[in-house]
């Protein structure tokens, strides 16, 4: 019991202090546990491909061992943990914010070193697991930690995606690969000094990645707060035909959560197929409909677009924020610079639909909007729009209306 013990209390005391540092916004506990399950499964591959590499004998020399635990060992370990990271964390509606990419990594790390821990002191007792306990698990954690901090990035950064990734699992692999490689050429050598030199570079190679993995924390977590609770410091600029996964993803977040009580799931299916495809929006951008993105501390929240349809009237096509970022003023932030672009283009009249039935109605008429008239459009497949049509007057009365797009930054009040 105590070897058990032992061997589960690091897991445990790690996964108190990640969920403390992600207060702001918590995952779901059912996809974190999903996240710390498929780490559990990924440790089955890992140990067929770990003895399948050993089979070409590298071991046998110093050179060889290093290869061996890169390529065989690390880069095998931290491939398996980055799977279920990409295919099942990454595309959870939940991951809304970097600071999630580190909390599905750790969770996927600690599943992964909790079956191996109970393995390792199940067979080498009470020693190996107070060994474990202040090294290999928190070592697990930290590569979690890296390699979630890069996936946090590429989640909003989708230019630049396939590189940051690949960073973040060629970075863990280096701390896990050099760690390890210290251990292993360690029990090769017979000179005393050596092997307390190599015992050394693995301590510190840990520590190295603890520090490391802190600060990265500290990044991410310092965007949570901005995102969640300080006062919204917001930029905007005007989407292009490259930005049409990040504008999907963002529709993906928020459209199915505003319409769930007011239409039934096929034609939300079909609606979000309809408006959201990437051959629809390049359909809508290629006949004048204006995309702009809004960030929060340089994070993608929303977006709007906007047409004009009929001088002097500028059609407000779409607007949506995260719902986490609701009630905040972003959306509002949002309505005011479409309405400066809009002036700028000469509109005096701005002019929307909503559903009957949604609560943003109350959103506009705050802004000033007014019913105007009712609407109900047939979209085929048997579905209809049912909406009221909105107006509001506009003229510049908005500070600065000169330059909405170029990504000034903007503090809400």
């Amino acid at each position: 019991m105590i070897a058990l013990a032992l061997a589960l209390a690091p897991t445990l005391a790690i996964v108190l202090f990640i969920l403390y540092r992600d207060k702001f916004d918590r995952e779901p506990a059912t996809v974190l546990f999903g996240s710390f399950l498929y780490g559990v499964l990924a440790t089955m591959p890992a140990m067929a491909l770990e003895i399948g590499a050993g089979y070409f004998g590298l071991e046998e020399t110093v050179q060889g061992t290093v290869l061996y635990v890169f390529f065989g060992v690390a880069l095998v370990e931290e491939f398996v943990k980055f799977v279920p990271l990409r295919y099942y964390a990454f595309n959870r509606r939940s991951f809304d914010e970097p600071l999630d990419g580190i909390v599905h990594g750790v969770m996927v790390g600690l599943g992964f070193a909790t079956l191996e821990n109970l393995l390792y002191v199940y067979e080498h007792g009470i020693s190996v697991a107070i060994a474990r306990m202040f090294l290999s698990v928190p070592g697990h954690a930290a590569y979690g930690v890296i390699m979630g901090y890069f996936f946090g990035k590429s989640k909003f950064d989708y230019r630049n995606r396939f590189g940051l990734l690949l960073t973040g699992l060629v970075t863990a692999t280096f701390f896990h690969g050099l760690y390890d490689s210290c251990l292993f050429v360690s029990q090769k050598v017979d000179d005393g000094t050596t092997k307390a030199l190599l015992i050394v570079g693995a301590l510190t190679t840990d520590i190295v990645a603890y520090i490391f993995a802190a600060r990265l924390i500290k990044q991410h977590r310092r965007i949570s707060r901005f995102l969640y609770v300080e006062k919204p410091v917001c930029t905007i600029r005007t989407a292009t035909t490259d930005d049409i996964p990040l504008i999907r993803t963002l529709a993906n977040q928020v459209w199915p959560l505003t319409y769930e009580s007011i239409l039934s799931r096929s034609q939300i299916i079909y609606m979000m197929r309809l408006i959201y495809s990437e051959e629809a929006i390049r359909r809508q951008m290629a006949s004048g409909h204006s995309y702009l993105i809004v960030y929060n501390a340089g994070i993608p929240v929303g977006f709007a677009s906007y047409s004009l349809v009929e001088p002097p009237v500028c059609k407000l096509q779409k607007i949506y924020v995260l719902p986490n970022q609701q009630g905040r003023g972003t959306g509002r932030f949002l309505v005011d610079q479409v309405i400066a672009l809009a002036i700028e283009g000469g509109a005096t009249i701005l002019r929307l639909n909503v559903n009957r039935h949604n609560k943003a109605r109350s959103f506009y008429e705050r802004l000033g909007f007014a019913v105007c008239s009712e609407e109900k459009i047939d979209i085929g497949s048997g579905y209809v729009m049912d909406d009221f049509v909105m107006e509001k007057s506009i003229h510049v009365t908005i500070e600065n209306s000169q330059d909405h797009t170029t990504g000034e930054t903007v503090r809400l009040s």
